[in-house]
């Protein structure tokens, strides 16, 4: 139950790769929102077929994807507020309460309790922490939606927050820290994520760190969740064999006792300005860790098209940086690009692999793609053989109903949610020019951040 955009970053295998590393969920693979209408307070079918919304009326929004031939029900619950909205000093209490939310309530008083009616029918339960919210969720077969949905409910309104529970769950999440501090991928790309957005609230991490997380109170916690925890802040979205108008109504009784009033208020910052920043730190591995990159625009831009093209032009389905530094030049071990948002920043990277002695000039290489890029356009089997590893990857990443009602949680509650169809219509809307003009609007070859890792 740790930290990442969970839903809402179709990632790259970069960034996927990363979340691995960080021992982190991970996420299908294309950004797929792009803004959207609040719903309706009745009952409506108008983002796609199958998809129905209601705003209940103590303000909690019910999402049902109706899939009738899926054997399987998901239930994902994204409540908006994460660690870029902490205070400074507490940063990570946001991590800290999704933990705690799993450690009891009245009649399920530790964690066992929790999870047994969901394994006991080969479900599952998870939850994760990121930028812009906190995600609950977990899968069962169909026939028992009901037992997921009363134990989600359950937490998220009835637990106590036990004093001693809470002592031991610090432990565990300060380990969960300590262990990306010893992963090198994880701690390049923290340091990096850091770094980038030093001028913009996302350089809170969800995770926060050791010192915050070892004296945070429980105070602390509960105000953070009285803050953001109300019904008008959730959204509840199931995927299954299920039907729309009996979701709602089962959502509406097991909800009945949330905390309701206003919502909290969210407010863009604006986008960082590139400047260059490189950060070399020690670190006790054979191989030299490099994560170089830009903030960018996030999901409130329309550039975000052309961006992820570009990412998957020179990385995955290209595979233009790998051929030129790794294979021809043999100055990496591994290098793949990634482009990945929030709602209103981004940041566009290069990560890489290298022994010590080839790190400069492993930079250099990279920069120099950088500018070939900047100086022409894709060439037309370049473009489209990148839009059509962005469709595979995209549909193979939205085929579990867990992923499905993720998506819809998340983008929804961000105001960010598209259908798959759009998005795809935009992304094969995206010319070799709109590339080129993206890399000279945000790839700055003079003005960057560079993190380097090593021995």
């Amino acid at each position: 139950m740790t930290a990442f955009a969970r839903a809402r970053f179709r990632l790259l295998p970069l960034a996927l790769a990363v979340l691995l590393a960080l021992d982190l969920p991970a996420a299908p693979l294309a950004p797929r929102h792009a803004p959207l209408a609040p719903a309706d307070a009745a009952l409506a079918q108008d983002e796609e077929p199958g998809v129905y919304r209601t705003t209940l009326p103590n303000g909690i929004l019910v999402v049902t994807r109706e899939r009738p031939d899926a054997e399987v029900a998901a239930l994902s619950i994204y409540v908006r507020g994460g660690s870029r909205n902490e205070d400074p000093s507490t940063v990570g209490a946001a991590h800290f309460m999704e933990h705690m939310f799993f450690q009891g309530t009245p009649t399920r008083p530790d964690s066992a309790a929790i999870d047994q009616p969901i394994t006991e029918r080969g479900g599952w339960l998870n939850a994760t922490t990121a930028w812009e919210g906190i995600t609950f969720f977990g899968t069962v077969p169909n026939q028992a939606f009901d037992v997921l949905l009363d134990v989600l409910s359950d937490i998220l309104v009835n637990s106590v927050f036990d004093p001693d529970a809470l002592e031991k769950e610090r432990r565990v999440v300060v380990e969960e820290l300590n262990r990306n501090l010893n992963s090198p991928t994880g701690y390049a790309f923290e340091t990096f994520a850091r770094t980038v957005f030093a001028d913009h609230p996302a350089h809170q991490m969800p995770g926060g760190d050791r010192s915050t997380v070892r004296t945070v109170s429980r105070d602390t916690l509960l105000q953070f969740r009285d803050k953001f925890f109300r019904a008008s802040n959730l959204v509840v979205a199931a995927v299954g064999n299920l039907h729309h108008e009996e979701v709602e109504a089962k959502v509406a009784a097991a909800f009945a006792d949330m905390p309701d009033g206003p919502a909290p208020t969210f407010t863009p910052a604006p986008r960082p300005e590139p400047k260059l920043r490189i950060e070399r730190l020690a670190f006790g591995a054979r191989q030299a860790q490099i994560v170089l990159g830009w903030p960018t625009v996030g999901s409130d831009s329309p550039d975000r098209y052309a961006l992820q093209v570009l990412a998957t032009a020179l990385g995955s389905s290209g595979q233009t940086l790998a051929a030129e530094l790794r294979d021809r030049l043999g100055l990496v071990t591994r290098v793949d690009t990634g482009y990945w948002e929030l709602t209103d920043v981004g940041t566009w990277l290069v990560a890489a692999a290298a022994e010590p002695d080839k790190v400069d000039a492993a930079v250099d290489g990279i920069l120099d793609q950088v500018r070939a890029v900047r100086d022409a356009p894709l060439d037309p089997t370049e473009l489209e053989n990148a839009k059509a590893y962005i469709r595979g990857s995209s549909r193979r990443g939205l085929e579990r109903s867990i992923d499905q009602a993720q998506d819809l949680s998340t983008g929804i509650a961000l105001g960010t949610y598209q259908p798959l169809d759009v998005y795809l219509a935009h992304i094969a809307a995206v010319t070799a020019d709109d590339v080129q003009r993206v890399a000279r609007a945000y790839l700055d070859p003079d003005n960057y951040t560079l993190v380097v890792l090593g021995p």
